[in-house]
């Protein structure tokens, strides 16, 4: 989970697509636009024959070689998707099918990928409710709107032709038991935070009644986009405002939220104190991406008892935090948060720009925060314990290992009938098979 479609894969893939597509590079920005008869820049196709300029795309795409200078890996990062952003929009299925081979070689079994299967066009419909200041009225007028409907309606139907067109450009129509096509994967729909309120609204809209239509492709909403950003710190409240009543009218709908992914010095202090806490007490989100500041919010003790009680986990992303926020070791929550008895995920955050997997992001663990196996263990088991994923838990206490009654012998009838009605299930006793197995070898 906590996983970016836009940033999963490398600069390399998106630059072999883009050969086989027709784009205009500008060489002084390194934006890569939709060609035109009068490209003033280099054609896509000509890039992978100009080995400076290749590389020097790499470089500027993601965190390749990067060393903080005049820019910082906090810029240098978020500025690099929009050069690209035209090759995600027309091969999307190509990516993912680039992102879940990587997932199965790394034994992964399940991916919950953030994407706008709609390239965001609902933001568009935020002028139709400009001046309506109630939340109810923005919403009746923008469902009563044939176009808003039917850009719900693409969403849907965009999110199952990704997926399925991915699994083709896999081959798992041909080859269905191979690994590569064992991979269950889920979209969230993010919103965009660096925009007015309005269109936010029309956009967060569409993603709730999406996900409430999608027949499983969709299985939640998230917001993104720098936190840190002049309109995400000035509304950061009112966005969550957004989230607290859209939760209010679709209850069934998941929110998972980046929040804290913020550092010291960058923002001024006010803005460290508040932002986790709103997304969870405000924003209603089930699950919590980065938290990073966690350290200099306001109720800290309070928030951290909150999200033990309610069992509301953090997405930790080591290695984004390393390269983006310059946080590490002992100034990283993580140990925080486990000693609080905070469920935690590891996750990669944009793994292709970033040049890290999620086994990087165990070693790191292990390596700079020193937790043991059996920490690990309960680190991955979380991730699908807290997914997205529809279906009961083969686990009635998560955290202390305790599985439900059906499950008590993983292999009995009763249980094999409990999975094969809950894919939460399923994916969970594939896992707790795989743990053994692995666990027999070293025993």
């Amino acid at each position: 989970m906590h996983y970016h479609l836009a940033g999963g894969p490398y600069p390399e893939t998106m630059l072999l697509l883009a050969s086989k597509g027709d784009y205009c590079l500008n060489k002084k920005t390194l934006v890569l636009s939709p060609s035109s008869p009068n490209c003033n820049g280099v054609k896509s196709k000509d890039i992978v024959n100009q080995p400076e300029l290749y590389s020097q795309i790499i470089k500027d795409w993601s965190m390749k070689d990067f060393i903080p200078g005049k820019e910082s890996g906090h810029d240098h990062f978020f500025n690099g998707f929009m050069k690209y952003m035209p090759i995600v929009f027309d091969y999307r299925p190509e990516l993912l099918a680039n992102v879940i081979q990587r997932a199965a070689a790394q034994q992964e079994q399940y991916l919950e990928v953030m994407d706008i299967p709609d390239n965001a066009q609902s933001t568009r419909f935020g002028t139709l409710i400009n001046n309506i200041s109630s939340y109810a009225q923005k919403r009746q007028i923008l469902l009563a709107n044939k176009d808003f409907q039917n850009n719900i309606t693409k969403t849907v139907e965009e999110s199952d032709r990704i997926i399925n067109q991915a699994r083709l450009h896999l081959g798992c129509h041909i080859t269905p038991q191979a690994e590569r096509c064992k991979v269950t994967i889920k979209f969230l729909y993010y919103s965009l935070r660096e925009q007015s309120n309005d269109n936010l609204f029309a956009q967060t809209l569409n993603a709730f009644e999406a996900v409430s239509r999608s027949k499983g492709s969709l299985v939640g909403v998230n917001l993104v986009q720098p936190e840190d950003g002049i309109i995400s710190l000035r509304d950061y409240h009112q966005q969550m405002l957004i989230f607290q009543y859209l939760h209010q009218a679709y209850p069934n709908v998941n929110i998972a939220l980046h929040a804290g992914e913020l550092e010291p010095g960058k923002v001024v202090a006010k803005d460290l104190g508040y932002h986790i806490r709103d997304a969870l007490f405000t924003g209603h989100a089930q699950r919590i991406g980065h938290g990073a500041a966690i350290a200099h919010e306001k109720k800290a003790d309070d928030t951290l008892k909150y999200m033990e009680e309610h069992h509301l986990p953090v997405e930790i992303n080591l290695i984004s935090n390393l390269k983006i926020l310059n946080l590490s070791g002992r100034n990283h929550p993580l140990k925080s948060y486990l000693s609080h008895h905070v469920p935690v995920v590891l996750s990669t955050d944009d793994e292709g720009v970033l040049r890290t997997n999620l086994t990087r992001q165990y070693v790191e663990a292990v390596i700079g925060h020193g937790l043991d196996y059996a920490e690990l263990k309960q680190v991955n088991r979380n991730t699908l314990t807290y997914s997205f994923l529809p279906g009961k838990s083969i686990w009635a206490d998560a955290n202390k290992g305790q599985l439900i009654q059906e499950c008590k012998d993983l292999n009995s009838n009763s249980c094999k009938h409990f999975i094969n009605n809950n894919e939460k299930a399923t994916l969970q006793w594939n896992l707790e098979r795989k743990l053994i197995s692995f666990e027999n070898r070293y025993s």
